[in-house]
């Protein structure tokens, strides 16, 4: 993305929305940040991580609780451990055998590639404890997208939430979002072609704006999503670890 942790709180905050969720790609590494911004401003703080497994499935965890914490933090180690450093591997093996039990999933499924077969494995390792991600970007097919995305549900039996798809705080961020893609795919701006934004919504968007382009019911169940995440960094504290020491001594 194109701004800061700071920057996307206090943008969410001075738009009026009731909580932001914040997750990086595989990492939870925006996360303490964010904690502290938002901590001074007031607005509540999701965390969770954005994964891209090998077969292009895209799915973002959540985590409402503390063990939830864990149990993304075990899969963005494993995730990892299996990638040369700075980037990571993850596969449906993977992903099916690291417990998630607590963690909330968003699946956002990509232009052109949905599959209900997908959405029924997804089921299987999220019982209900999963929805369709609806991001809606003024790419000129959002009605014909939305009513796919709702048809895919309703066969599914999955909710389906509003999402951003946010990669800036404010829209003027786009060129320094389009340099930094043309700096992750080591090409020239000019030569950036369809890899570069079409447009400026991927930011924090009004909430009126909101309100226009997604039906109510989805801008709910992203407030309800919200209510059922309660973690936050403020429960993390330095556990010290047992003593081992001869028995009738002290450390």
């Amino acid at each position: 993305g194109a701004s800061h942790p700071e920057e996307l709180v206090a943008r969410a905050a001075a738009l009026g929305y009731a909580a932001l969720a914040l997750t990086d790609e595989c990492s939870l590494s925006g996360v303490v940040r964010a904690h502290l911004a938002a901590r001074d401003t007031g607005l509540k703080l999701l965390i969770g991580s954005d994964f891209l497994l090998e077969d292009g499935l895209r799915v973002v965890l959540l985590a409402p609780n503390r063990r939830a914490y864990g149990q993304i933090s075990h899969l963005i180690t494993q995730a990892r451990r299996r990638a040369a450093k700075g980037s990571y591997h993850l596969d449906r093996d993977l992903l099916a055998e690291v417990p998630l039990e607590e963690c909330l999933a968003l699946w956002v499924p990509a232009p052109g590639a949905l599959s209900e077969e997908d959405g029924r494995w997804l089921q299987g390792c999220f019982p209900e404890r999963l929805w369709i991600a609806v991001e809606l970007l003024l790419r000129g097919n959002d009605r014909r997208w939305l009513a796919s995305l709702q048809a895919l549900g309703a066969t599914l039996g999955l909710p389906l939430v509003a999402s951003g798809g946010v990669r800036m705080h404010a829209p003027e961020r786009r060129p320094l979002l389009d340099t930094l893609t043309a700096i992750r795919l080591g090409r020239t701006l000019e030569t950036l072609g369809f890899a570069a934004a079409p447009n400026n919504e991927q930011h924090l968007r009004q909430r009126t704006r909101l309100a226009k382009l997604y039906p109510p019911q989805l801008l709910a169940e992203s407030v309800r999503i919200a209510q059922r995440c309660e973690f936050s960094l403020a429960e993390l504290r330095y556990e010290y670890p047992h003593e081992l020491v001869p028995a009738g001594h002290t450390a």
